[in-house]
């Protein structure tokens, strides 16, 4: 339980992308927290990389799946377990990885892997799975998902359409009769890190494909395709005007291809903040420190930090940041009181996980020191 006068700190930040993963990033912090104060370690994630460490760190079970990445070749992937629920994580099975695709490549990524996976957890037997949707290479609308759990795509001659995404525009018929049965038994929860729909003028392709390597007229191409698919499989379904619902967009389509199978879609750092228990382990805090990698204006739509930013407020305990880089206007307000940016400090920590761990325990030290409420005893102690 602890002792109620110790003042308590909860470090509850996400992963420096590229750099630290979330745990890391919280041993960094808890280097630079002063003797008597008690820490909670919390890492966090919004359902992009990192989420299934986030929930191993929590206490569930790593089970270990072979599938395919996005250009087809073997992979294996950790899936998190509790009892019959799951965690996905799609960045670990098509996603980007070290890969600097050319526009083909783009096109060629596939999610028919996270379809491998769900596959493997129905013969496992889970009833309640979450698919951490951010960090995939896919703009595909979770077409190669469906057809792993047995969607057929077929072309006017009545040949099977597979392959990259381009020959999306040329499906005609959509078969929902081969799917997987008992995927009407299973709970899917869409944990997306971004609200975008599938189609439209800030859809997948026009607001995420360039990251993945499309260019101009790749991205032209994607678009179309994604918008062709959903007028002839929404209605095979019996589920119109998913495409455009927010969320539909993730992971290249896929929080689309989710919803068609009943899934429902949610802000990723909510569901990992409740998978994690943060509100009980808020208890008691006088102060969180959370952080990321980027602090910009994609954060303040719901990213992991600002989420638990505004689980603190609402219990009404201060909130700091610690940020490898703040890409904010310091008029833009936050659900911050204070933050750090810690490349202001030394920018060579770009390229320098040991100097960032340093600067990360450096900053938070500082931040603790202004804005922990504490009173000292006679001794020196902190209470």
């Amino acid at each position: 339980m602890g002792d109620a006068a110790v003042p308590r700190v909860v470090l509850a930040p996400d992963k420096f992308k590229g750099t630290l993963r979330a745990q890391d990033v919280a041993q960094a912090m808890q280097r630079g927290i002063p003797s008597g104060v008690e820490t909670v370690v919390l890492p966090i994630a919004d359902g992009g990389d990192g989420s299934v460490d986030a929930a191993l760190s929590a206490g569930w079970t790593p089970w270990s799946v072979d599938t395919v990445d996005a250009w087809d070749a073997p992979r294996r992937t950790t899936v998190a377990l509790s009892g019959t629920s799951a965690i996905v994580e799609v960045a670990d099975i098509c996603g980007l990885g070290a890969m600097h695709p050319s526009p083909e490549e783009a096109a060629q990524a596939s999610s028919y892997g996270v379809g491998v996976v769900l596959r493997a957890l129905l013969e496992r037997g889970a009833t309640d799975v979450v698919l951490a949707l951010g960090g995939s290479a896919n703009t595909d609308a979770g077409a190669g998902m469906l057809r792993a759990l047995g969607l057929r795509l077929l072309d006017a001659s009545g040949a099977e359409v597979s392959g990259d995404a381009r020959a999306l525009t040329s499906v005609t018929t959509v078969d929902v009769g081969g799917l997987d049965p008992r995927l009407s038994d299973m709970r899917l929860t869409l944990a997306c890190d971004v609200n975008t729909p599938m189609v439209g003028p800030d859809g997948s392709a026009e607001m995420f494909a360039a990251q993945k390597g499309a260019d101009a007229a790749m991205i032209r191409t994607l678009s179309a395709a994604l918008s062709h698919l959903a007028s002839v499989a929404e209605p095979a379904f019996g589920r119109r005007g998913l495409s455009h619902r927010p969320g539909a967009g993730a992971a290249g389509g896929l929080g689309w291809a989710g919803m068609l199978l009943g899934g429902a879609a949610t802000s990723g750092a909510t569901v990992f903040l409740e998978l994690l228990e943060a509100p009980a382990k808020l208890e008691r805090a006088r102060l969180v420190v959370t952080g990321e990698g980027r602090l910009d204006e994609q954060s303040l739509r719901g990213k992991a930090p600002c989420a638990v930013a505004e689980l603190a407020r609402d219990t009404g305990i201060p909130a700091v940041a610690v940020v490898g880089r703040l890409d904010l206007p310091e008029t833009e307000p936050t659900p911050f009181l204070d933050v750090v940016a810690i490349d202001r400090i030394d920018p060579r920590c770009v390229d320098d996980p040991d100097l960032t761990r340093d600067l990360i325990a450096q900053a938070t030290g500082g931040l603790v020191g202004r804005h922990l409420p504490v009173t000292t005893t006679k001794n020196g102690d902190i209470r």
